[in-house]
């Protein structure tokens, strides 16, 4: 398994948690979750840990954390978002970060919106844009190493995951499991965000059925749901949602002052509630992919 040099400890880039005894074809992503912070990660000294980490999804892993109990598997990245993102693709990498104009192995396939927000495959910018996440630019050595270290594992794992998944259950649903800030970025209008957007890139990640199940599961806790209103889904919905061979990914964002202080990083005293809720939630999603597979 593929590592990262924590405070001098070697630790995997990835856990993955295996259930090879459940019933249900139901897998939990957690990419933005991971917070060990690699040792060459290097970023502005001049910026506190809170800025830094302030894109991150904290706690999401930990909310729903009774995937165990329920039998159901899970990939994490122990890796923060803004060391290298795996909900971009590969070669969504900005040019300008390299300090080299040497030839780059790939492609540069990021948007001007990206990089002006600072949200590629390397995050250039934290705190929705505000701060500059580096004072160097990145080498192409390192660039590699991060996407071989951290990238391509978890995919490799995720990809393994569902193929034995739909060869036991001819199916697979993926839950990618995010959060984001109260608000939106100045660049997206600054506007209070909904607490529980789901997201399956307009319909076509995933079938509808799916999509209504996680929408309602949330809504039944009390909690204001839209679909595809702030986000459409990144490369995990891209990459593996494909209902048309029973391949089915949708993604779904907690407004995270409903668990936690996002200047603080702290939980807040609402952490239990949310992780209580979320455990009911996941629940009824897993009862409803259980009545599917009887129908088969």
């Amino acid at each position: 398994m593929a590592s990262i040099l924590c405070n001098g400890e070697s630790i995997q880039s990835i856990t993955a948690q295996y259930a090879s005894n459940t019933t249900t074809p139901l897998l939990l992503t957690f990419p933005h979750s991971g917070g060990n912070y690699p040792d060459d990660f290097l970023p502005n000294p001049s910026l506190s840990f809170e800025t830094i980490d302030f894109p991150n999804d904290k706690y999401v892993d930990e909310l729903f954390d009774s995937h165990s109990s329920l039998g159901l598997p899970a990939i994490r990245a122990n890796f923060p978002r803004t060391y290298i993102d795996v909900n971009r693709h590969q070669h969504n990498i900005d040019p300008s970060m390299m300090e080299t104009q040497e030839s780059w192995y790939g492609h540069f396939l990021s948007t001007d919106s990206q990089k002006e927000n600072g949200a590629t495959l390397f995050w250039s910018k934290t705190k929705l844009g505000r701060y500059d996440l580096y004072d160097r630019k990145l080498s192409q050595d390192e660039m590699k190493q991060r996407i071989a270290t951290c990238y391509v594992p978890f995919h490799q794992a995720l990809a393994s995951s569902i193929e034995d998944m739909k060869k036991k259950f001819k199916m697979a649903y993926i839950l990618d499991c995010h959060s984001y800030a109260e608000f939106s970025s100045k660049f997206r209008g600054g506007a209070r965000r909904p607490q529980i957007d789901v997201l399956n890139r307009h319909g076509q990640s995933c079938n509808p059925q799916f999509t209504e199940c996680v929408a309602d599961a949330f809504s039944d806790c009390g909690y204001d749901v839209t679909l595809n209103n702030i986000y459409t889904g990144g490369e995990m919905l891209l990459r593996y949602g494909w209902p048309q061979i029973n391949q089915h990914a949708l993604q779904f964002e907690i407004r995270r002052d409903l668990y936690m202080d996002e200047e603080s990083r702290q939980k807040s005293g609402q952490f239990t509630k949310m992780q209580n809720d979320c455990t009911k939630v996941l629940s009824s999603v897993k009862q409803h992919i259980d009545n599917l597979c009887g129908a088969y």
